[in-house]
């Protein structure tokens, strides 16, 4: 368990062209300190605007996207004592089921490890420079 806690914990890239394996969220240990564990999960629905899709897909400006949620991170953790955050975004195609954003957090407490969530999610919309546009197939 130790080598999955240092690897998300320095986590070096926040964007994946693959599946989100949400397990990997799961499997870090809890410290002894937290009493809550977070997470929200973003999953592509089959409707956007009223009109079923089969996908989503999502452009990213990978650099800057990752320096905001760098960004992001360590502000959430100077407001919270959270005591381990964990993101992970998709980008290109993420098919109607799948997971497009991961944000998980372990705090002490639930309301500082749902404020920290909250927080780190709005943020990520807000700042990160990351789009979604929506899949019409091909009539």
């Amino acid at each position: 368990m130790t080598s999955d806690k240092q690897q998300v914990t320095s986590q070096t890239s926040y964007l994946t062209w693959e599946p989100i394996d949400v397990e990997v969220w799961h499997r870090l240990a809890i410290d002894q300190q937290d009493g809550a564990s977070v997470e929200f999960l973003g999953i592509v629905r089959g409707l956007e605007d009223g009109r079923p899709i089969p996908w989503l897909d999502y452009d990213a400006y990978a650099p800057m996207a990752e320096r905001v949620i760098t960004q992001l991170i360590e502000t959430a953790r100077r407001r919270w004592p959270v005591h381990e955050v964990y993101v992970r975004h998709r980008v290109g195609r993420v098919p109607v089921g799948e997971v497009a954003v991961l944000i998980g957090v372990h705090a002490p407490h639930r309301d500082e490890a749902f404020a920290a969530c909250r927080f780190l999610i709005d943020g990520i919309k807000q700042d990160a420079p990351i789009w979604k546009m929506h899949g019409h197939p091909a009539h």
